[in-house]
């Protein structure tokens, strides 16, 4: 599969997933079967007719994929289990819900490469989605491969579900990740971590800054408590327990959270952006003006959300019970 807004110069590991530079791949040794345009297909009367394979074959090349984007693109490779039997007889609908398949499993890959790579304040270096190619818009596409029959086929269609990301000119990738990537079979904690995960790159992919506060609020709720809704008085304490090394930092955090989430001045107005946001309908675009103390924030949020994702990667196989009492011993050590 392609994948857009990524510069990479020499092949990359993520788990099982591969990452090849433009040009690395050899396609024409897959032997690739060209799909159907729509001047091949029969006109009568000046009428163009497609059904079938013939139409399947048309709507794929109407979205200009094919060996020429991925001879330019950056490839992600990776094996799936596909019935075979079934993909020949399929339709375009059914090749646009096998895209979005792929492209979400190797979107875990890349939520493990925008964990350590890339920034909330920083868009401009966000990699495109798994399947997606220079200037395709809402289409995204997959060469298939059968070793069996050693040949392979193309699909690509309109499969793109989130927004797409437009500014700035992408992430150079320079990271390797030798070691199995989190799955959610791998334990309590795992399943919680890769979940959120996802909705960290979620919240970096988000339309403007008052939607990407709100999903990292939200992420940041859901690492502290996610099997269950807490209102953030409760809460706090056990984000504060994975950025703090001292009683008198935890204390600190708490107090930063009451900021960040609900507070009132002396003449009880609410000044906690949080609820501002959420309750008050307020842009943070107006609540925090000016620019560059956004970009803080964002940068601040993040070592909150990195802090706890780090302990639950490292803690992974733990139950949720278990994580809960390494919380505790980490606040005991506190002396909280």
């Amino acid at each position: 599969m392609p994948v857009s807004r990524l510069l990479v110069e020499e092949p990359r590991t993520l788990g099982d997933f591969h990452v090849f530079p433009p040009g690395y791949v050899d396609l024409t040794s897959l032997r690739p079967i060209c799909n159907q345009t729509l001047g091949d297909a029969p006109n009568e009367s000046g009428v163009t007719t497609l059904t079938g394979q013939s139409l399947r074959e048309v709507a794929t090349s109407l979205t200009g994929f094919g060996i020429g984007v991925l001879s330019t693109s950056p490839l992600v490779a990776f094996t799936a289990s596909l019935d075979w039997d079934a993909f020949l007889s399929a339709s375009h609908d059914d090749d646009i819900n096998m895209l979005l398949s792929l492209s979400r499993r190797a979107e875990r890959a890349f939520d493990m490469v925008r964990y350590h790579l890339c920034r909330l304040d920083l868009p401009n270096t966000l990699p495109g989605v798994v399947g997606s190619w220079d200037g395709s818009g809402p289409y995204l596409g997959a060469l298939l491969y059968t070793p069996e029959d050693h040949e392979s086929y193309m699909i690509a269609g309109d499969a793109t579900e989130c927004a797409i990301v437009a500014k700035g000119l992408g992430l150079e990738l320079d990271l390797d990740i030798r070691e199995p990537l989190p799955r959610p079979t791998d334990g309590e904690v795992a399943a919680v971590a890769v979940h959120a995960l996802t909705l960290f790159s979620d919240a970096m992919q988000s339309s403007n800054d008052t939607i990407k506060f709100t999903r990292v609020m939200t992420l940041l709720e859901f690492l502290a408590s996610p099997d269950e809704y807490k209102n953030w008085k409760k809460l706090k304490g056990d984000i504060a327990c994975h950025c703090a090394n001292t009683k008198d930092a935890y204390h600190q955090l708490c107090e930063r959270f009451r900021e960040l989430t609900s507070i009132e001045d002396a003449s009880g107005k609410q000044q906690g952006i949080r609820t501002l946001v959420v309750h008050h309908g307020r842009y943070l675009e107006d609540i925090v003006p000016d620019r560059m103390k956004r970009r803080a924030l964002f940068r601040e949020l993040q070592t909150y959300c990195v802090s706890v994702l780090d302990d639950m990667l490292a803690n992974s196989s733990l139950t949720w019970s278990a994580f809960q009492d390494y919380r505790s011993e980490n606040k005991r050590k506190l002396g909280v």
